[in-house]
Parts: structure tokens; C-alpha cells; sequence
């Protein structure tokens, strides 16, 4: 298993697995066109690329945007004995 997540939900219970990719949206209440709607807000997206690198991505969503911005992409190279860096992260808005 390539990656692990540990999700806990007060009132609802906890969630622990491991899986070759994973894939979790985070989605929170908001007031659109006063309505009251679940909005998918953040995601989080794991898998291993062709070259087998682990690559993590942190999206964010608002309805007011064109489309979505990628907060972070954290990467590490496991399998890769020459790395010296155990874990890569790029911080900034990248439109995804």
C-alpha cells in the first residue's frame, strides 16, 4: 500500500485505510442563491505517477471561481535510493 488515510467525523466514527491511491472530498454547507447546498470545497487526491513517484494533491473549489486552484503538491520517491529529499512540497495557486 502506497499511501494511508485516518479520517475522523465527530458523531459519525473514524475511517482508517490504506490503498494504492485515494481520493477524499471535503464538502461543508454554504448559502448560494439563498439556498442552503453541500459544496464540495476541498479535495485531496493520491497516486503514484508512471516514473513511480507518490504524488499528493491538495485542490480547493468555490462556486464564485472559474474552476479549481491547487493548493499543494507534496511528492516523495520511495523507491529511489539516490533521493536525498524523503518528501517534495510546492505551495502555491496553480489553476488544476
Amino acid at each position: 500500500m502506497e499511501f494511508r488515510l485516518n479520517c475522523k467525523a465527530e458523531h459519525a466514527g473514524r475511517l482508517v485505510a490504506t490503498g494504492t491511491s485515494l481520493d477524499v472530498r471535503v464538502g461543508q454547507r454554504i448559502l448560494r442563491n439563498g439556498q442552503e447546498q453541500m459544496w464540495d470545497s476541498v479535495r485531496v487526491h493520491a497516486r503514484e505517477e508512471a516514473d513511480g513517484t507518490l504524488t499528493i494533491r491538495v485542490v480547493v473549489f468555490n462556486p464564485d471561481w472559474d474552476g479549481p486552484l491547487q493548493l499543494a503538491c507534496i511528492q516523495s520517491h520511495p523507491r529511489d535510493q539516490k533521493c536525498l529529499t524523503p518528501l517534495g512540497c510546492r505551495l502555491g495557486h496553480v489553476e488544476s
